[in-house]
């Protein structure tokens, strides 16, 4: 029988190489940066000037501010899927640490496209390095992300209908986000009977992906009752829902900052469904794609372009630039306390 890992061991996280933030091709955020800037001459080439101008006159700082704080909260529901998590197995995690891990979170998932795997390991390898047993980690790693993809479907199937009531979107937009509930719906299912080992001729066809083999033989060391807590699930899947809520919020107040009311029901499906680009794109956080997709989706619901630009631009400064310098800090410290802590 082969020995078990301590806690502390660097092979018992799913840290390695490929998740560090400078692994990231130059030339992808070239290409993403480049996408932006074509989004942005072909939307001023076809509204004036003058218009432009005058929304960032007459923006609204509170109403600004209030995208700030809205923002915020999402970081904070994130850290608190993780804390009550971990309280369930018995571990304790401040308030202060799960917003750090939140953060170093968001800054991975946004440096390296690996459809949040890098994040996962970096979280992963920080709860390891604090003392939680191997298993408990294994646990709140599972349960964090079965509830995420659960709650992203269930978004999307919410937007989906509200699209196909008001033809809001192409056909194809439609089918495209359909596939996607589908999918999302499949990959949570998968996660949930992770542990049970009811799914063993999955996880063999998966294990021909590098990137999957690691995460889900770390994950197999999850118990089975993992997801037999209802309540933790339920608050679990809230507190991503509510991050997607909090998201789509975030553009109707920026929309509003700039003096132009929106559907709320509009705003949301809008948002999700560019999030579907943003998710399925190779570039890091849907650079370009997300922009083109949701100005392109706003003006469908009656939003003028160069609102819709604007608002999401405002979005993603608040969302993807102005978090990207704190996450940056707190991923380096993460990985800084656990190389110190492997030195001694």
């Amino acid at each position: 029988m082969s020995e078990q890992p301590s806690p502390d061991d660097p092979q018992d996280s799913l840290l390695d190489s490929e998740v560090k933030p400078s692994s990231t091709p130059w030339l992808v955020w070239l290409l993403g940066a480049a996408a932006c800037a074509a989004l942005i001459l072909v939307v001023t080439h076809l509204t004036e000037e003058e218009e432009f101008l005058q929304l960032l006159r007459q923006i609204d700082i509170v109403w600004l501010g209030l995208a700030l704080v809205l923002q915020s909260l999402t970081y904070l529901l994130q850290g608190i899927v993780w804390r009550v998590v971990a309280a369930v197995r018995g571990q304790r995690l401040s308030l202060g640490k799960s917003f750090e891990l939140s953060l170093a979170m968001l800054f991975v998932d946004q440096a390296l496209p690996t459809g949040g795997i890098s994040g996962v390991a970096v979280v992963s390898g920080a709860l390891s390095r604090m003392g939680m047993p191997r298993a408990v980690v294994a646990s709140a790693v599972l349960v964090d992300v079965a509830m995420y993809h659960l709650a992203y479907a269930s978004c999307m199937a919410l937007a989906l209908g509200v699209t196909l009531y008001h033809a809001y979107l192409p056909l194809w937009v439609d089918i495209a986000m359909l596939v996607f509930v589908l999918v999302e719906f499949g990959v949570s299912a998968f996660l949930i009977f992770l542990p049970s080992g009811g799914t063993v001729w999955v996880k063999a066809k998966l294990r021909r992906f590098a990137k999957l083999t690691r995460l889900l033989q770390w994950v197999e060391h999850a118990p089975s009752g993992s997801f037999h807590n209802r309540r933790v699930l339920l608050l679990a899947f809230s507190m991503h829902a509510l991050i997607f809520v909090l998201d789509a919020a975030t553009i109707w107040v920026a929309a509003r900052a700039l003096g132009f009311a929106a559907s709320s029901s509009g705003v949301f499906s809008s948002f999700m469904a560019s999030n579907l680009f943003r998710t399925i794109g190779i570039i890091p956080g849907g650079l370009g794609t997300f922009e083109t997709a949701s100005v392109m989706s706003l003006r469908s619901i009656g939003m003028p372009l160069s609102v819709g630009l604007s608002a999401t631009l405002l979005f993603r400064g608040l969302s993807f630039w102005l978090p990207m310098i704190p996450g940056l800090v707190c991923s380096r410290r993460l990985l800084d306390q656990g190389s110190k802590r492997l030195s001694y």
